[in-house]
């Protein structure tokens, strides 16, 4: 029994990543599996743990704002009494609404669509436009964050204030630098501090090229409604430190795994059964 909760425990501990999980999944022998588990946490690329580790950080921080804002939109809407007819027939209730919407820093733009076509639109939306400024087709629509509200649908997306920096993330021992730009363009993430806070996507984009034949391993990539680009760096010493912790690690668990195991298996002396004499 003590051998399977300490199996348990080590299997709940030990981080898995992504490779991991796809070698599990063609892998047929238990042994292999394990040295493979084993393998991949202790020898793994930090750069690829870097960008599994930044994937995540980024998606959460993103959906983590959008709801805010969303929360935030739903209560002014709420608080002002906001309507559609009111909003088309009344201009005061109109440009009160419009000076509430510039108190939120964050929101880049605002449009609410019904069957009928466009009730009310705020902020400069022709980044996601297809056929310019008809009003008629956004692009990558279902990415849009949106919510109904009064027969409607009320799309918004995220933006720095201007004149604002970006959000940087600082990790320790981290070499990987990344950059993550929202869909109309502006720089939304990063750790590049020397970074000019007003490069705009496709700027950055066509300089990621020459980043990319500079420097194996720069990666580019689409998540959900962010663009984000990767540039490995070399370790640093504290990245050795960390390597030389999960060895440690690990040996001093194969170690006590084996003291378990040579424990739940060996009998004292004094508890081994008494041979019995024959009865003569």
């Amino acid at each position: 029994m003590r051998i399977y909760f300490f199996l348990l425990l080590v299997f709940l501990l030990v981080p898995k990543s992504n490779t991991y999980a796809d070698a599990m999944k063609d892998s047929q022998d238990p042994f292999t599996e394990f040295i493979l588990t084993i393998s991949e946490v202790v020898f793994s690329d930090p750069f690829q743990k870097e960008e599994i580790e930044i994937r995540k950080r980024l998606l959460e921080t993103n959906q983590a704002e959008i709801r805010e804002l969303r929360i935030r939109i739903k209560n002014a809407l709420r608080y002002h009494s906001i309507q559609k007819n009111t909003l088309v027939e009344k201009i005061n209730v109109r440009l009160a609404w419009e000076k509430e919407l510039e108190t939120l820093g964050n929101l880049g733009g605002l449009l609410w669509k019904d069957d009928r076509g466009t009730i009310f639109q705020w902020g400069d939306w022709s980044d996601f436009y297809e056929d310019g400024f008809s009003k008629t087709k956004i692009r990558l629509e279902g990415q849009i964050p949106s919510f109904v509200y009064d027969g409607g649908t009320i799309y918004f997306f995220l933006r720095n204030p201007p004149g604002s920096f970006p959000i940087h993330f600082d990790f320790l021992g981290w070499e990987t630098t990344f950059y993550a730009f929202a869909d109309e363009g502006s720089l939304r993430y990063t750790n590049d501090f020397a970074l000019d806070p007003s490069e705009r996507l496709g700027e950055f984009r066509k300089n990621f090229d020459a980043i990319r034949k500079k420097i194996p391993g720069s990666q580019l990539f689409q998540t959900n409604d962010l663009t984000i680009f990767l540039v490995p760096g070399k370790p640093k010493p504290i990245y050795f430190v960390f390597l030389f912790l999960r060895l440690f690690l690990v040996f001093w668990t194969i170690l006590l795994f084996w003291y378990i195991v040579r424990m739940s298996f060996s009998f004292p002396k004094n508890h081994l059964p008494e041979e019995r004499v024959p009865l003569s």
